[in-house]
């Protein structure tokens, strides 16, 4: 009985320790620790008591012609603009999908003024390259801050590796492993080739002298290896869409997925229409996967001429003011 208590008294004595040490750290270091990996949270914190309206961006959402634009307006700022009656704020950050949106999403306070989000959908995320892409283990890790977790406990495991801290190497092995053996299977749809790697590997634009026209080639492996994949059930990114919609119907929050314009015309023109059929059966498999679920989607995957797009020579979803205001205007009007 007598070691029984002194155990349970040391179990004790050491909650309190740590409850104590948590604390102070809480007070006098997180703050700063916090604002150095995790920024977004910091900011989510301070305007979700103010906003109606959260949209949660990647660098689309702030990306401009700088040769160009005259206007520089985000498409949030944007949108703002098409919507007086709303107070829209945005947390956005460069390479951030549905992954890294959901533990701030889940942070969003319970009796916060937020009724609505807008979450970009951007369709190349789902890609084995992005999955996978070397970015990822910097991205985890700022995911990690994000948790609604004790902050002693963050630091600790953030020190420790203990998050999703996988190996450049093993990224690029298993971006690899799907492009050489994902095979792509749509009804209705005949492929040239079967795989990714042997799609890339294809010849492409001969020229009379025997070469290929480099240029254009390449491009056309960006695309390809952008677009050509089969959305399911099974994607990461879906997973990460699905549980958006589970935490907004527990906070009574209205979803909306707004589908980033993808440059199909160039996709069709460069590597042919397989291509951008396929684009098009991911576009909808989303499309009716979420309305299902009572979120708002709105279409804007072919709403932006290829000419509007900055990127000419890569595939982003980075836009003109001209791009920009045709993706806010369509979503303030789904929100009107």
């Amino acid at each position: 009985m007598k070691e029984t208590l002194r155990i349970a008294i040391r179990i004790i004595a050491l909650a309190a320790l740590v409850w104590v040490f948590n604390q102070i750290y809480t007070r006098f270091i997180w703050p700063t620790e916090l604002a150095q990996e995790g920024p977004e949270l910091q900011k989510l914190l301070r305007i979700n008591d103010s906003c109606d309206v959260l949209y949660f961006g990647e660098s689309s959402n702030v990306s401009y012609d700088p040769v160009n634009d005259t206007i520089t307006t985000s498409i949030s700022g944007l949108i703002a603009e098409l919507v007086p009656n709303k107070v829209i704020g945005d947390i956005t950050h460069q390479a951030y999908h549905g992954g890294i949106y959901l533990p701030l999403i889940e942070r969003i306070k319970e009796y916060s003024k937020v009724k609505t989000i807008i979450v970009t959908l951007n369709l190349r995320t789902f890609d084995q390259a992005c999955i996978h892409s070397e970015l990822e283990t910097a991205l985890q890790k700022q995911a990690l801050y994000y948790q609604n977790l004790p902050p002693l406990w963050i630091h600790l495991r953030a020190a420790l590796n203990h998050y999703d801290n996988v190996s450049a190497y093993q990224r690029d092995y298993r971006m690899w492993k799907q492009w050489t053996y994902d095979t792509l299977i749509v009804p209705g749809i005949i492929f040239p080739f079967p795989t990714i790697k042997t799609w890339c590997e294809a010849a492409k634009f001969p020229l009379a002298d025997g070469t290929e026209d480099m240029a254009k080639r390449t491009l056309a492996d960006h695309y390809i290896k952008a677009y050509a994949f089969v959305m399911n059930e099974n994607n990461p990114r879906i997973r990460d869409f699905d549980a958006i919609v589970n935490v907004c119907k527990a906070k009574g929050i209205q979803p909306v997925y707004n589908i980033l314009a993808e440059n199909t015309e160039y996709a069709d023109s460069l590597v042919g229409t397989p291509l951008s059929q396929l684009i098009r059966y991911n576009r909808d498999f989303v499309i009716n996967r979420y309305r299902k679920r009572g979120v708002m989607v709105i279409d804007n995957l072919e709403a932006v001429k290829g000419k509007d797009y900055t990127d000419q020579n890569w595939t982003t979803e980075h836009y003109n003011y001209t791009g920009r205001l045709i993706i806010a205007g369509n979503v303030a009007k789904a929100l009107r």
